[in-house]
């Protein structure tokens, strides 16, 4: 799959809003400023150069209000860590407070979808996340379902980056 650009409009209300994969669009200053908000909870503002490398290393999709003279304010956002062939793992979908209850943290994740479609090989797509609630909103949009052993024979694993200096490996 060629790395493209996506780009999706809507109106809400009186409200024009552009979705795009355009890395250049996406403030560092704006993710974070995300990276900030206690709905990242997971997250934590990194170096400029840090973000950077991770939006660039990244297919990273900005939510946008747009606003008079054509002029793009970020307002959501969310990740997808990619080799836009067989895998794609969904992270830091944001939305901030006041554009909430909209319907547009779902139109973020249908795009993702839509995105992800367009892999011909796709093995998996992958999340974490803590909040049945949002397991729900997953399950609905996305299709999934928790990663268990028992019929996929996977078992999501992790490590923090404290629990990788700790490991032991075996000589």
């Amino acid at each position: 799959m060629d790395k493209k650009t996506w780009e999706w409009e809507r109106t809400v209300g009186s409200q024009k809003l552009f979705m795009s994969t355009a890395r250049e669009l996406l403030p560092c200053a704006f993710v974070q400023e995300a990276f900030t908000t206690e709905a990242m909870f997971w997250a934590h503002p990194l170096s400029d150069e840090a973000t950077r490398a991770m939006l660039d290393n990244s297919l990273t999709l900005g939510l946008y209000k747009i606003s008079h003279g054509d002029a793009k304010e970020p307002i959501g956002m969310a990740r997808v860590v990619t080799d836009f062939t067989t895998i794609a793992f969904l992270t830091d979908v944001y939305l901030q407070d006041g554009y909430r209850n909209l319907g547009l943290g779902r139109w973020i994740i249908r795009c993702c979808r839509e995105i992800v479609m367009e892999m011909n090989d796709l093995r998996r797509m992958v999340l974490l996340t803590g909040s049945e609630r949002i397991q729900e909103l997953y399950r609905e949009e996305l299709g999934m379902s928790l990663l268990d052993g028992r019929e996929s024979h996977l078992a999501c694993m992790g490590a923090s980056a404290e629990n990788l200096a700790n490991a032991s490996p075996r000589a």
